[in-house]
């Protein structure tokens, strides 16, 4: 079942139209008929607003309950997360994340738990898995613990952040980045040069 589907199976249960779902939610008028993928991260915080019994995990990913009712207790739960006005590849990360207050980012439903915040991919470099203008769902992690190998993060770097594979580096203290698209060539990164890591927990399409 897709998100249009489910979304239309909400409506049906709410015995309401289109026209009035997108009024009450402040969307465009056809704005259900317009979705192709999913339901874009603006359109989400106004969703779960106006229909606060709405599981919006099931929503975007079927999982659980279609109401907050009818999610079983270990069902994930959706939970809204600040979304940073800066994307991967566009500028470092830390003056963002130590200065923007999570109460003035733009929000955006979560499926999963456990993130720090959602920010956005500019280039093809991670294309197809990671499409330029697609949101991605990221957790800070301690890289002097654990690194998993192979997994994709965010890198915050003094010359910007980069979303890339993570790869053991020919020597200590450095990684190689691999991207998912062959026609960027892989480079090192000293960690030294690194402001923090972030691992990317999920990926949300544009709609």
């Amino acid at each position: 079942m897709t998100v249009k589907e489910r979304l239309t199976e909400f409506l049906n249960y709410r015995r309401i139209g289109q026209a009035k779902f997108s009024s009450i939610a402040g969307l465009s008028r056809g704005y259900v008929n317009n979705i192709v993928n999913t339901i874009g991260p603006e359109a989400q915080p106004k969703i779960a607003t106006a229909f606060p019994d709405l599981n919006m995990a099931w929503l975007l990913t079927g999982k659980g309950g279609m109401l907050k009712t009818d999610a079983p207790e270990n069902a994930i739960a959706a939970e809204m997360v600040p979304m940073l006005p800066i994307s991967a590849q566009g500028g470092p990360l830390n003056d963002f994340v130590t200065s923007v207050k999570r109460e003035d980012c733009e929000k955006i439903a979560s499926p999963i738990r456990g993130v720090d915040f959602a920010m956005s991919v500019s280039g093809d470099s991670m294309a197809p898995e990671y499409p330029s203008g697609c949101k991605i769902l990221v957790k800070k992690i301690d890289e002097k613990a654990f690194i998993e190998w192979g997994r994709v993060y965010v890198l915050d770097t003094c010359n910007g952040s980069v979303v890339k594979k993570i790869m053991p580096g020919d020597r200590d203290g450095q990684v190689r980045c691999v991207s998912i698209n062959d026609d960027y060539p892989p480079f090192f990164v000293d960690l030294s040069s690194v402001y923090g890591i972030y691992r990317v927990r999920m990926m949300l399409a544009e709609k």
